[in-house]
């Protein structure tokens, strides 16, 4: 059997990124994008770095290992620079956020600092202070559209390819195969790998292999704005209501959830909504001028927060990697670093769905 590649990686956004470019260590990798490495257009334009998210501070799914893949996959690439090393401050902006954070900070006093309304006065004058804030040293913030490109150059320069405009069409898998079946404009054309891992993000509504998988996308807006005069170029991202990740003269401000929409485009409301929310944390940002907008798609699964890896129900070959949700820069990087050692175990599998993690 002729295989085009060991292994096609479908989709490159940030996940297809990941796996192509830990996957390139052993294999000989083909990546399928049908526009552009599709991270700009899913509207990270900036992701946080924060193992303790939500209002209540909960520490993300495999706590310190996520934290460790992050710069380990960066330094691995060559690219250590686009994770700096800043922290992340999360402002309570509600009474009842005081003792869950107060609790993260003393349950891993060596990920986390509680800091009085004082201490936080004192360092970011810009910030409101009312209550106190959890300071988490080792977050920070991540270009996402930089990180994608620096994964796939790295991969590349391993002897990856990266092919644009390849729309796959569809898939199927034959006993000594995966195939895929990819638009070349007035024909299509057949790609046979050992194995395909699908990673379409909020490309998969078209599918109903994957529709099956009970997959649900959430849109959401982030807005770039002046950064205010006089702030501290010391200031940290931050999550709060909402989070501000500073990026050179500007801040860009994030996020909302729709759960129902039509298209992908900013809306001047969801623009107030967020400048309006992120106000509580630094105020004067409902007034901060709107330099621009980008709304994209989180794809999460209805029924748990958990992302999805492992082969597809009663499939061998063909795999999915989905379902990050908004923590996918914390999950990508860490189920990619342990993706060659599922593909190369397969001995263990009799059924396919149970070997999707969680």
């Amino acid at each position: 059997m002729r295989y085009d590649a060991d292994v096609i990686v479908v989709g490159a956004g940030l996940a297809g990124a990941c796996a192509a470019f830990t996957l390139s260590r052993d294999h000989k990798v083909r990546v399928l994008e049908s526009d552009e490495p599709a991270s700009g257009a899913s509207g990270a334009a900036a992701g946080l770095v924060n193992p303790f998210m939500g209002r209540r501070a909960r520490p993300v799914w495999r706590l310190r290992e996520a934290l460790d893949a992050v710069p380990m996959l960066l330094d691995e690439a060559g690219a250590p620079a686009l994770f700096p090393d800043t922290g992340v401050l999360r402002p309570a902006v509600e009474p009842d956020q005081v003792a869950p954070f107060q609790d993260a900070a003393e349950t891993h006093p060596d990920l986390a600092t509680w800091l009085s309304p004082a201490t936080v006065r004192d360092r970011y004058p810009a910030v409101q202070p009312d209550r106190g804030a959890l300071f988490v040293p080792r977050g920070g913030a991540v270009n996402v559209g930089a990180m994608v490109d620096a994964l796939l150059e790295a991969a590349q320069a391993r002897g990856a390819t990266v092919e644009t405009q390849a729309p796959v069409l569809y898939w199927r898998e034959t006993p000594s195969a995966a195939v895929v079946e990819v638009d070349r404009g007035d024909d299509t054309e057949d790609l046979r790998a050992d194995r395909v891992i699908l990673t379409l993000g909020q490309g998969y509504p078209p599918f109903p292999e994957l529709r099956r998988l009970g997959l649900d996308g959430v849109k959401g807006q982030t807005v770039r704005v002046r950064r205010p005069e006089p702030l501290s170029d010391s200031l940290p991202p931050m999550s709060g209501r909402g989070y501000i990740v500073p990026e050179g003269d500007t801040l860009v401000l994030g996020s909302n959830y729709e759960n129902n929409f039509d298209d992908l485009s900013p809306t001047p409301d969801a623009t107030a909504y967020i400048q309006e929310k992120t106000s509580k944390m630094m105020p004067g940002l409902d007034e901060a001028e709107v330099l621009g907008a980008t709304a994209g798609v989180r794809v999460k699964r209805s029924e748990t927060n958990f992302p999805l890896l492992g082969p597809l129900p009663r499939r061998n070959r063909l795999w999915t990697f989905t379902a990050l949700g908004s923590k996918g820069l914390l999950t990508a990087p860490l189920l990619a670093l342990e993706l060659p050692t599922y593909f190369n175990d397969l001995r263990n599998i009799s059924d396919p769905v149970s070997t999707q993690k969680e």
